[in-house]
């Protein structure tokens, strides 16, 4: 009875500390995720044509915190990385600094933008832009708006 009751003691600590564990990830569940496909197509000004790229975004509303995955494939030197405030064929101020990836490379960055600023892309992402610069395209050589992402 006693090495039973012991088990049953040591199963409810265990359940426990499971249940306890899932505590600390409800910031995760606050995250939204969102992406943008990069095309030298997508600047009102000639882009690179050949060049491509993707960020997966993730805006934490917990944090105040984006998060992003930047990838770019066949464009040169990267100047710049930034997220713009601006709707589709609308150029628009920057808003947030990224990290600059190498030709052919990727890049991970994330950034305390504020609680605002988090809101607000949370709110409407297609009012948001990535716009990659390089040598050749000062102005940009790749541009891709937010969209809402499952993955």
């Amino acid at each position: 009875m006693f090495k039973d009751r012991k088990r049953r003691v040591l199963m409810a600590a265990f359940g426990g500390a499971i249940m306890l564990a899932g505590v600390g990830t409800t910031g995760t569940a606050m995250a939204a995720k969102f992406r943008a496909d990069l095309s030298g197509e997508h600047l009102a000004s000639a882009g690179d044509t050949d060049g491509w790229g993707r960020a997966k975004i993730r805006v934490d509303d917990t944090f105040n915190e984006l998060c992003v995955d930047l990838e770019v494939r066949s464009i040169g030197e990267v100047t710049s990385a930034q997220i713009h405030r601006g709707v589709e064929g609308a150029e628009g101020p920057a808003v947030v600094n990224l990290d600059r990836p190498d030709d052919d490379s990727d890049s991970e960055d994330c950034d305390n933008i504020g609680d605002e600023l988090a809101d607000e892309i949370q709110a409407n992402p297609g009012e948001f832009y990535v716009l990659v610069s390089t040598t050749d395209h000062p102005h940009g050589a790749l541009r891709g708006q937010l969209n809402p992402s499952t993955g």
